[in-house]
């Protein structure tokens, strides 16, 4: 429904609220938003300890333009940007995995995690997540969101 609504949408700016490759549209109304529009603004929201909504607000693009790199989402160690494309494989090298119980924290390789490693536990201090061990980048503690760019 949300690719349906941006298609036929003929304003030049559109507000988004939700997460980013996560439960609040599917994959290809993001790559219609990062192909056809440009982020102008981001702003974090107040959220439920298992979600990750922010507002963006986008600016049509000319026709020419387009992106597969994804507007919002990156490492956060190295700042790698994400694709819009699927990626070949979950186990793709330099695809970019978010922690699933923070939801916050995206890296890009177990040494981006670690270089990374305090600013994501104070994001779990933050959602009041409190885990005895170290996170396994590489094990089921990280999910991949989408492919190098």
């Amino acid at each position: 429904m949300a690719e349906d609504a941006l298609s036929a949408f003929s304003g030049d700016v559109v507000v988004h609220v939700g997460e980013w490759l996560a439960d609040t549209a599917r994959p290809n109304f993001e790559r219609a938003l990062a192909g056809g529009w440009e982020l102008t603004a981001r702003a974090p929201l107040p959220n439920w300890g298992d979600t990750i909504e922010d507002l963006t607000v986008w600016r049509r693009k000319p026709a020419k333009a387009r992106a597969t790199c994804h507007p919002v989402l990156g490492c956060d160690a190295c700042g790698k940007p994400g694709t819009t494309r699927e990626p070949p494989s979950c186990d793709a090298p330099g695809a970019l995995r978010r922690c699933r119980f923070c939801r916050l924290a995206i890296f890009c390789s177990a040494a981006c995690a670690k270089a990374g490693a305090r600013a994501h536990a104070r994001y779990h201090e933050i959602k009041l997540i409190s885990l005895e061990r170290e996170l396994d980048f590489d094990g089921p503690d990280y999910a991949t969101v989408c492919g190098p760019c």
